[in-house]
């Protein structure tokens, strides 16, 4: 039998097939100890929420291996522009260093990092963060780890003070799988991430003490202090000054700030 005779033979079965299917005339054939076709009873049961926490947690995951990538992905909040470059820095001491290089005010121009393994936005606040750390504790500042908190850059011109919160908020999960990952023992938060978690006047009554912040059920020690930008920018004015007596203020004033500075880490010995 040639191909086309198989083919209208074949074709010929559909339509008779199809004849009786439409006329109910199609023979059911079984063993005898077999079930009746109609005796079945196939269970269902929707899997679609179950699918919908698989991929939350999936997308939880994802997030937590793409840290070290250089603009991780994050979608917990909304109106992001985009991840903070260099999201996480990590070091050998249990200690982590939250701050922040975005902008938060219209007043501050947006930054973006563009060095490999840049923490802050410049070499003189490294420079001044790292001598402090020297005298407190006797090694590279870089032994610390550091997390950019929020770990997002939004706008500094539309961003409401309740949207930094719920930012912050939502930020807690990230900081939180830092501790439980790398067994942090205590935090230091800088600055502006101080600033966006407590408010500004919070902040200030925490300055230089240690608190428990409490991480979604995880308790652990904080401390709060100003960021070394504060020593850079008295540095600064002390430089364009004519003045003796507004020298000596200057100078005056950055020895207190460092002071001050080393008062704070020094809370964090008996964590090292």
């Amino acid at each position: 039998m040639d191909q086309k005779s198989i083919l209208e033979r074949f074709t010929d079965i559909l339509k008779e097939t199809k004849f009786l299917i439409q006329n109910k005339s199609v023979s059911v054939y079984q063993f005898q100890e077999e079930n009746d076709p109609n005796d079945f009873v196939f269970p269902w049961k929707s899997k679609v929420p179950e699918s919908i926490e698989i991929q939350k947690k999936q997308q939880k995951e994802n997030q937590r291996k793409n840290k070290d990538l250089v603009n991780f992905s994050c979608t917990l909040c909304q109106g992001k522009l985009s991840g903070v470059r260099q999201f996480l820095h990590k070091g050998r001491k249990p200690v982590l260093v939250l701050h922040y290089s975005g902008a938060t005010s219209p007043k501050e121009k947006p930054f973006t990092k563009t060095k490999p393994n840049q923490i802050f936005k410049d070499k003189l606040t490294e420079g001044s963060w790292g001598e402090l750390i020297q005298k407190v504790f006797g090694f590279s500042f870089e032994e610390f780890y550091y997390q950019e908190y929020p770990a997002c850059n939004f706008s500094n011109t539309d961003s409401k003070e309740n949207d930094w919160q719920t930012r912050v908020e939502n930020c807690k999960f990230h900081v939180k799988d830092t501790v439980e990952e790398f067994g942090i023992k205590s935090i230091v938060i800088l600055g502006s991430s101080a600033k966006l978690l407590f408010g500004a006047e919070k902040a200030k009554e925490f300055l230089g003490k240690q608190t428990q912040w409490d991480l979604s059920g995880l308790s652990i020690p904080i401390v709060t202090t100003r960021s070394p930008e504060a020593l850079v920018f008295l540095g600064e004015k002390a430089k364009k000054t004519d003045s003796e007596s507004n020298l000596f203020q200057y100078g005056k004033e950055k020895q207190e700030l460092e002071d001050s500075f080393i008062s704070h880490l020094s809370l964090l010995k008996p964590y090292l």
